[in-house]
């Protein structure tokens, strides 16, 4: 039997997180089975199960790729000059969750999953703490280069304003999925009016 590489491990994985995406953006987590990632990525289930141990590993790995794309995100627009400003930097981050997922109620649905599951609930702290962490770095960067803040300042500031921003962008996400008449361009003018800046 030839030697499966890395390489090629990490590409049917993402082949199949692909898949599954596709699949979930259609029937929401809670109803796409096996069956249907199976059937969307054209693979056995051998091929499935011989890198995941199941839908809920592959959950996880979609909540993995979801966040770990908005972090990179931050992290790519911290090297731009000038920098956006944080507001603006939400905007592109629901944008890209949008992007991502079809549907900001997906969202929705992987945070009502993580109640539940264990395992979800601990990754998404992990990523929910790795995201804060890149808007609290950016936070600031912004202070420091908008404001001219010391480094000690701004990082006093960031720490204080990180979840602010966080809870808006949650804040966002939540209502465009519930609430039919949402505006979520108002939403985000305001939020670029009011958020600190």
């Amino acid at each position: 039997m030839p030697k499966v590489t890395e390489e090629y491990r990490v590409s049917k994985r993402a082949e199949i997180t692909s898949a599954a995406m596709r699949a979930f953006r259609r029937k929401g987590f809670h109803a796409t089975s096996m069956a249907d990632i199976i059937t969307e990525s054209g693979l056995s289930a051998g091929a499935i199960y011989g890198h995941f141990g199941g839908k809920n590993d592959i959950v996880l790995e979609v909540a993995s790729r979801v966040i770990d794309a908005r972090i990179g995100k931050v992290e790519e627009l911290s090297s731009a000059r000038p920098l956006p400003a944080p507001a603006e930097l939400l905007r592109l981050l629901a944008s890209g969750l949008a992007h991502d997922l079809g549907r900001p109620a997906m969202l929705v649905q992987l945070w009502g999953e993580a109640v539940t599951e264990p395992a979800l609930r601990a990754l998404w702290g992990l990523l929910v703490g790795r995201l804060r962490a890149a808007y609290c770095s950016y936070l600031s960067l912004w202070h420091q280069s908008e404001h001219g803040a010391t480094v000690a300042d701004a990082d006093r500031l960031a720490a204080e304003q990180v979840v602010l921003f966080l809870s808006c962008a949650q804040g966002y996400i939540l209502q465009s999925a519930l609430v039919t008449e949402f505006d979520g361009e108002a939403f985000l003018r305001s939020m670029e009016l009011h958020l600190p800046r």
